[in-house]
């Protein structure tokens, strides 16, 4: 097939840059660079193929991300929870131990009027 065009400065520039350096007359340039123009799109493709893949990976770490905050607030909240368990079970451990070591007029005082809190 041949085929004559016309071409703009830019292009024609680009064309004769590519056959001096490639050795080859007009046409063979304007050949390669049509090859290389489909290259390019298969490329292209290639590449748009690629970017949906690592934008549906970025939602799926996202996702995780996600999860793993909210599972790493609840335990957060569930620690803070056995904490306060912890503190009022020793709170209640030190009241009974000083029951037991209090003598028995001190003991009815305190039945009478309620033992006294020890607030450290």
């Amino acid at each position: 097939m041949r085929t004559s065009v016309s071409l703009s400065d830019e292009l024609a520039s680009y064309v004769a840059e590519v056959a001096s350096s490639a050795d080859e007359n007009d046409a063979e340039a304007i050949r390669e660079a049509l090859r290389h123009g489909r290259t390019q799109d298969a490329r292209v493709a290639d590449l748009a193929a690629e970017t949906d893949r690592l934008q549906e990976r970025v939602a799926e770490l996202e996702t995780e991300l996600a999860r793993v905050k909210n599972e790493k607030r609840l335990l957060l909240e569930e620690r803070e929870e056995k904490a306060e368990l912890v503190r009022y079970v020793e709170q209640e451990r030190t009241a009974e131990q000083r029951w037991r070591e209090a003598g028995f007029g001190t003991r009815l005082k305190w039945r009478l009027l309620g033992m006294p809190t020890t607030d450290e």
